[in-house]
């Protein structure tokens, strides 16, 4: 008995080491391959859209391989610097981004959720399928894996309401040569496991959206990102140039008050023109 004991160990140990060896091989051709999409020894590389898509199909089919392996959910891939990497307080959901920018000036975003699902016991592993182009009125659509509006996140802020789990996502997007955007997402997991972006969560005045998109000029930068110090989500207002530029977002940009989303009940209510040190909601 203490025979099969030793040896179902030296199994476990020897099986382990094997993937740990797999992930670092597969891992070094990651880097090798996104060096080779974006940028290597401070050279830019000029390359095709096709030459960028080969790449990149590449890099999808290993990184997929990798991720199928539960131990690589807590592989932190510090050695690849062109990707977003963000996880939740909770350690139960990960989300990896990154993005090709095309001859015509147009981002498009791929990327994995991973759910550490403590009912089944096991990681799963989703590929991120951007359809933002195809996507009517996002703010208000109830978006899935295979429908996903694409971005490359940067933070993540987590909580429960009545026992269930939300994940805030703070993401950014190119878009075209002339505005990039800021987007604030929900994302929730169904009872199979499975992600769902969106949720009727972000009360605008009167009106309910499922995720808030901010648009504003390329010159410009936009801050937006959760505050613990007031328990806030808090953004730059933006405004255009002159009264003329309204609806051009070209011409938009921080106007030097911040707004902010502060949870009541179910919902994050707008606080216009928000103090960051004492916030308090603005009479209408």
């Amino acid at each position: 008995m203490k025979r099969i004991l030793y040896s179902s160990i030296i199994f476990l140990i020897l099986n382990n080491n094997i993937f740990s060896q797999n992930i670092d091989e597969q891992c070094n051709r990651l880097q090798i391959l996104f060096d080779s999409l974006f940028v290597r020894d401070d050279v830019k590389y000029l390359k095709t859209d096709s030459e960028k898509n080969i790449l990149n199909d590449s890099i999808l089919k290993i990184f997929n391989n990798i991720l199928q392996i539960d131990e690589s959910f807590n592989n932190k891939f510090d050695n690849l610097k062109h990707i977003g990497k963000v996880i939740s307080n909770d350690n139960l959901c990960r989300l990896i981004t990154w993005n090709i920018k095309y001859s015509n000036g147009s981002f498009k975003y791929f990327g994995f959720v991973q759910f550490n699902n403590i009912k089944k016991n096991k990681i799963q592993t989703f590929n991120l399928c951007d359809l933002s182009d195809s996507i009517k009125q996002p703010e208000i659509a109830s978006l899935s894996y295979n429908n996903w509006y694409g971005v490359l996140y940067y933070n993540i802020y987590n909580y429960k309401y009545k026992n269930k789990n939300f994940y805030i996502l703070f993401g950014w997007d190119g878009n075209n040569y002339y505005t990039n955007k800021k987007i604030i997402d929900i994302l929730t997991f169904n009872n199979n496991g499975k992600p769902i972006f969106g949720k009727p969560v972000f009360k605008i005045e009167n009106k309910i959206y499922k995720r808030l998109i901010f648009e504003f000029s390329i010159k410009a930068t936009m801050t937006c990102n959760y505050n613990s110090s007031i328990n806030a989500i808090v953004f730059d207002h933006l405004s255009p140039e002159n009264k003329s530029k309204k609806g051009l977002y070209q011409f938009y940009g921080p106007d030097g008050t911040f707004d902010g989303l502060k949870l009541e009940k179910d919902k994050w209510v707008l606080f216009p023109n928000i103090n960051v040190t004492n916030p308090k909601p603005t009479k209408k």
